[in-house]
């Protein structure tokens, strides 16, 4: 699947079917790791019919351990069974608004045995960059519900109203409450020149109750073809997520860990498949609860050239 990011046909943010979201990704394929095919992909019923394979998992937040606000049925013994295997866990998400903390309270709050320093964002990624690609410029976190960066450099949309005629680097966050207004704006100071757009969060979408939300990679891509901007990326699929998940893996859990016997468990080709097998984790695509909980997993790994190293239907 070639698809060009000049000749992409975007849909309204409230009109998103897989489709358009797999063409998104697809466009933004030069701006992605490379595919790196596994040796066989195998298929198993469950998750934990893989755990004699591996001595770590890294698990999506998303369509892995919950769906929205409801946790997915089997988390709770997918934890019991790894930690029965002294098998290492972590989370690494793409949410970025409020970061891994507010991540891990969901978590506490349903009772499942992740600590906070389990929990990783594509937030941690992007702060961990700051200092290098915003030195000494006006920095603009953009999402209306999205937690300030608590940076001396920085504008809100609360405080400033001039703020995008007065930031040079606008770090896309969360897409709570945004809208097409917000994104007229933003792109107007994109087209001005001299600045930069951060995107917190890579993912295009995730399904919620029958419909497609419009998340930051979402508006990114609008940017990108109306602009001309190239962003800077953090989270997966990105390689500064994977190597910062794996640094944090081994403080945790006081061990080191073979890269091939560490396993990514997710529901998206793009992000959780693509980075892991770049970074040279074993890759697990979870089809029953998130993208393709409604099936075409079978004929999207064949259009985009990205297989797992393992496809598990349920938990």
């Amino acid at each position: 699947m070639t698809v060009s990011l000049a000749g992409l046909s975007i849909p309204a943010p409230d009109a998103i079917a897989l489709d358009d979201i797999i063409a998104m990704y697809e466009a933004l394929r030069p701006h992605m790791p490379p595919a790196v095919p596994p040796p066989a992909t195998r298929r198993v019923d469950r998750l934990v019919d893989i755990l004699p394979h591996v001595d770590a998992l890294i698990l999506d937040g998303f369509g892995v351990i919950n769906v929205g606000a409801s946790v997915i049925d089997g988390i709770h013994n997918v934890l019991q069974m790894a930690a029965a295997r002294d098998i290492a866990v972590m989370v690494l998400t793409n949410g970025a608004g409020k970061g891994a903390q507010a991540s891990w309270t969901k978590y506490r709050d349903w009772g499942l045995s992740i600590t906070r320093q389990q929990v990783v964002s594509s937030r941690d990624s992007l702060e961990a960059a700051l200092p290098m690609v915003a030195a000494g410029r006006i920095v603009a976190p953009l999402g209306p519900a999205a937690r300030p960066l608590d940076i001396g450099t920085e504008l809100t949309l609360a405080d400033d109203p001039d703020l995008f005629e007065r930031a040079q680097c606008f770090a896309f966050l969360g897409s709570a409450g945004w809208d097409d207004t917000l994104q007229t704006a933003l792109e107007g100071a994109l087209a001005r020149g001299g600045r930069d757009l951060l995107v917190g969060n890579p993912d295009i979408s995730a399904p919620l109750g029958g419909v497609f939300s419009a998340e930051p990679g979402y508006w990114a891509v609008r940017a990108m073809q109306a602009t001309g901007i190239v962003p800077r990326w953090y989270g997966k699929p990105h390689a500064a997520a994977f190597d910062l998940v794996l640094d944090r893996m081994e403080q945790v859990h006081g061990r080191q860990f073979e890269r091939r016997r560490v396993a990514m468990v997710g529901d998206s080709l793009h992000t959780d498949i693509l980075g892991a097998r770049a970074a040279g984790l074993q890759a697990v695509l979870l089809t029953g609860y998130g993208l393709f909980c409604d099936g075409g997993a079978h004929d999207m790994i064949e259009a985009c050239g990205i297989a797992p190293d393992w496809i598990a239907a349920t938990l």
